[in-house]
């Protein structure tokens, strides 16, 4: 058993690098660089839990540190970059609907139970 590749796409204009970091000792941690709009996929992971993902962003007025995303360990593996202001920038989990489904018995609450 292992878990997917990690994918971290850079959806900003500008060239991202960072570090991956797994939780176990075991586990080694990925270096990445990604250019704009294009998606980086690490080369292997096997069962090696996921606990931060950091990005520095190479902008006109100079290199901007991304919040990074950060987990107690996790299995995920689909990731972005994004612009989240003029100068500010986020690593983020990408959800996948499929992930995310509800249950076919789920009802909407109403404005009442909210």
């Amino acid at each position: 058993m292992s878990y997917p590749l990690v994918k971290i796409t850079n959806s900003t204009n500008y060239i991202a690098s960072g570090k991956v970091s797994y939780m176990s000792i075991f586990c080694s941690d990925d270096n990445y660089s990604v250019t704009p709009n294009t998606t980086w996929q690490a080369g292997s992971r096997g069962v090696c839990l996921l606990t931060e993902i950091t990005a520095t962003l190479k902008t006109p007025t100079g290199d901007i540190v991304a919040t990074p995303y950060t987990s107690s360990g996790t299995s995920y593996s689909n990731f972005a970059i994004l612009q989240t202001g003029p100068n500010s920038f986020a690593v983020t989990r990408v959800v996948n609907l499929s992930e995310d489904q509800v249950p076919e018995d789920y009802v909407e609450p109403t404005v009442q139970q909210k």
